[in-house]
């Protein structure tokens, strides 16, 4: 004789079955969604920067500008940055050429006292590398003048 079931268990198995593969499918797509960009690409160099700045690694952010801006930015902390939850949006990135564009936006702050702004980061490639020649936060002195002359 085979087993007699409910037919309440047979549902409650398949919608057991149904929300561990949604569960799954769920995971898979916010990991491949938030991946990290590469490093060696100017969204990565700006991630890595930042992260370093916030983190108050100034020598390593300092390695991630030019070479022109490492010799002439100082080598300051921003310590308050650590104190306060960011979160770093990317809006976009345009390339041109040798010169790459990036747009982030900066949520600072907590749930009551929160600053919102929209920066921008450029990049050009010095020796196959990524570096970065304007930024306009945290270091907004630590950048090589722009002449739209040019």
């Amino acid at each position: 004789m085979r087993g007699v079931r409910a037919p309440g268990v047979r549902t409650a198995i398949w919608s057991g079955a149904a929300v561990a593969l949604l569960t799954a499918a769920a995971l898979v797509w916010s990991s491949v969604r938030g991946a990290a960009p590469d490093p060696g690409t100017p969204e990565g160099v700006v991630k890595g920067y930042l992260a370093a700045v916030i983190d108050g690694r100034s020598g390593e952010a300092l390695s991630l500008l030019s070479d022109r801006l490492q010799r002439k930015c100082p080598r300051e902390r921003q310590s308050y940055l650590r104190d306060v939850p960011y979160r770093i949006e990317w809006l976009g990135t345009a390339l041109d050429g040798p010169t790459a564009y990036v747009d982030v936006r900066v949520t600072e702050g907590r749930l009551f006292d929160r600053r919102e702004n929209e920066y921008f980061f450029t990049l050009v490639s010095e020796g196959g590398e990524w570096r970065i020649t304007r930024q306009e936060w945290p270091w907004r002195r630590c950048s090589e003048r722009l002449d739209w002359g040019e």
